[in-house]
Formats: structure tokens, C-alpha cells, sequence
């Protein structure tokens, strides 16, 4: 009887291991060893022991049986923590790992094939991207373009496919010599729109962006103005506030405010609010002294209680704590009052909460 129990248990413990995801305890080596012998690819699970989203993929998606038997038919799958594992290291240093968590698609020789960057909630959603993933190689694309195929589109594919594994950097790249081929009658055509309206390849600033801007009619008559002006004042939004809150320098703020002026954004007021905040704390840098600091305390002062939570959670922090450090003590007492207004009445609570913990800190 006992025997019989033991057998029903393992019986058991084998249907659950193969209705999952089969990761199997298996160096990167021994993976791509057993791929080639089954003709299969390598599926890696890059993740942190930290990274909510990783676990939340362990938990909730890699359990599905159908997603299980999909992935068990077309990989060898191997995760390793990146931070204590040398596979995992090394495999993310490789493919420059920004994110997590980062799914990796290699082949025998260890080729990155493609990649899937973050989290899926529903584990059929996954399977999709996954299936999608795999109509592309990314290494027979690499290949093909070190061998020097400029082929419009031969790019314009190695570009979608490279957005679609999150790999901007070499889309960049890509997309650079795409525009140096490409006939400038063509770039404002709505196939090549998913390059403009992607944040990521087409900031403010940079090559792309800059040639939206100086051909706004052509891409309003292809596209319609509407959806120009928005995808203008989204990029000019994030510019903007990454300057006040000093990821970007302002050096180009000025260039920015003149090609922002031919505009008429549904979103003018916040964006003007954002220029002004802009000059005000460039001055004060260049110069803290009281006055310009008190010019930058006052604007704060009129527009932050004003301003959505949402909105302004992004450099409220950076903008307070600045004032807060070069400022007068009465500036100071300003600026925590400030906080003391925008915690009671802001109804976000990323912003609310950070500003109870500022000030639980300390006055």
C-alpha cells in the first residue's frame, strides 16, 4: 500500500511538472547542449530577487498548463537570478539587461534570437508575444545587416523587430541608417509613424524628433494634425519635466520654447506652467540668490496646489528639496507649509504618501 502511494505521488508530481513551464536546473552550457539534441531553442528567465514582476510571472503565469505545453514544445527553459548567479550575470552584462523581468530566446551558439522585456498579466497574452517573438531572429537579422544589406525594407523589419525586444539602442542605430536612405518625401507616410510616436526612439531632441517638427504640415496631411499636435505635446511634456526635475540639462530649454511656440496644444497651460518652472529654476542655479530663489518659491507656491497630482508628483520633490537647500530659514517654513497644503488636499497617493513621509522626517 505504502509502495502504491509512493508511485500515485510521483505519478502525480510528474503531470504537474509538465503542465508548467519547465525550467529545468541547467547551466546556460547543458541548456544549449540539450536544445541542440531536441531541436529546440533556449528560453531564459532572467530575474532579480527584488523584482515584484519576476514573481508575479513565477506565480501566476508560468503555472498555466496551456502556456506550460507550449513552452515545453519549443524550449529548453533555464532562468538565473542575475545577481547571484554567473549565468545570469553574464548573460545580462551580453545583452545589456536594463529591465526586469528580461526573457531571452537564444539558439544553440548562444545568438540572442529575440527578447521580451517585462511583466504579462494573463498567461495567453504571454504565449502570443512569445509566438510573435519567434517569427523574427534577431540573429539572422544582425546578420544580414553587418553584412551590409541597406534595403529599406530589410530596416524598416530589423527596426520593428528590434522595438518589439525593447533593444533601443541598437534601434537607434538602425534606425539612423533607415533615415539616411530613406527619401525625406517618404518619412512623413504613416508607415514609418511608429517610429516618430515611439518616446523611446524620437524624443525632443533628438535626429527623428527634430524632423517631425521642421515638417509638421506633411505629417498632418498624412497623419491629421490632431494626432500630430498630441504626439508633440507628450514628447515636449516629458522634456520639459525631466528638465526640472535634472535628468535632462537645460541647455537646449531655449530651443525647445521656440519650437514649441507655432503650437496649439490642448495641453498649452500645463505646458507653459512647465516653461516657466523651467526658466525660474535655471535661473536660480545660475544664480541663488534670495530673489531668484523667491521667484522660484512663488511660482511653485501659485501653480502646485493647482496642478494634478499626477502631474505633478514628477519634480515636486526635486524642485522643494532644492529650494529647501539653498532658501532662507523663512523660505524653508514656506516650502514646508507648501507640503503641508499639497498633502492634505492632493487626492494621488504616490504624491501624498511621499509627502507624509517627508514630513514625518522632519521639520
Amino acid at each position: 500500500m505504502k509502495k502504491l502511494v509512493l508511485v500515485c505521488f510521483g505519478f502525480l508530481c510528474s503531470v504537474l511538472a509538465s503542465g508548467q513551464t519547465n525550467f529545468q536546473k541547467l547551466t546556460l552550457d547543458e541548456a544549449c547542449a540539450k536544445a541542440k539534441v531536441e531541436n529546440k531553442l533556449v528560453f531564459v528567465d532572467l530575474y532579480t530577487s527584488w523584482c515584484a514582476p519576476c514573481k508575479l510571472m513565477a506565480n501566476e503565469v508560468f503555472p498555466d498548463v496551456e502556456l506550460g505545453k507550449f513552452m515545453n514544445e519549443y524550449f529548453v527553459c533555464v532562468k538565473y537570478d542575475t545577481g547571484t548567479e554567473q549565468d545570469g550575470a553574464e548573460l545580462a552584462k551580453k545583452f545589456n539587461v536594463q529591465a526586469y523581468p528580461t526573457f531571452l530566446m537564444l539558439n544553440v551558439d548562444k545568438e540572442l534570437e529575440n527578447q521580451i522585456v517585462g511583466a504579462t498579466l494573463k498567461p495567453l497574452d504571454f504565449m502570443a508575444q512569445v509566438e510573435a517573438a519567434m517569427k523574427a531572429s534577431l540573429a539572422n537579422l544582425e546578420r544580414k545587416y553587418v553584412r551590409g544589406d541597406r534595403d529599406v525594407l530589410f530596416l524598416t523589419g530589423y527596426l520593428k523587430a528590434l522595438v518589439m525586444a525593447s533593444m533601443y539602442s541598437k534601434a537607434q542605430e538602425v534606425c539612423t541608417v533607415l533615415f539616411e536612405v530613406l527619401p525625406d518625401k517618404d518619412k512623413s507616410n504613416r508607415n514609418y509613424w511608429f517610429i516618430f510616436e515611439d518616446q523611446s526612439l524620437a524624443p525632443v531632441g533628438s535626429l527623428f524628433m527634430d524632423f517631425l517638427i521642421s515638417h509638421f504640415k506633411q505629417f498632418s496631411r498624412s497623419l491629421g494634425e490632431e494626432k500630430v499636435l498630441n504626439r508633440l505635446s507628450e514628447a515636449f511634456e516629458i522634456k520639459l519635466r525631466d528638465m526640472i526635475r535634472g535628468r535632462e540639462r537645460m541647455d537646449d530649454l531655449d530651443k525647445v520654447v521656440k519650437q514649441m511656440a507655432p503650437h496649439h496644444f490642448n495641453s498649452r497651460e500645463r505646458l507653459d506652467v512647465y516653461v516657466a518652472l523651467a526658466k525660474a529654476l535655471r535661473t536660480a542655479r545660475k544664480d541663488t540668490c534670495e530673489k531668484n530663489v523667491e521667484k522660484l518659491l512663488g511660482l511653485c507656491e501659485k501653480e502646485f496646489p493647482r496642478m494634478e497630482g499626477k502631474d505633478l508628483v514628477y519634480f515636486y520633490f526635486p524642485v522643494t528639496i532644492y529650494i529647501a537647500n539653498v532658501g532662507t530659514k523663512e523660505q524653508y517654513e514656506r516650502v514646508y507649509k507648501l507640503h503641508e497644503y499639497v498633502h492634505e488636499y492632493t487626492n494621488y497617493d504616490p504624491l501624498r504618501i511621499g509627502l507624509g513621509n517627508m514630513m514625518n522626517g522632519g521639520k
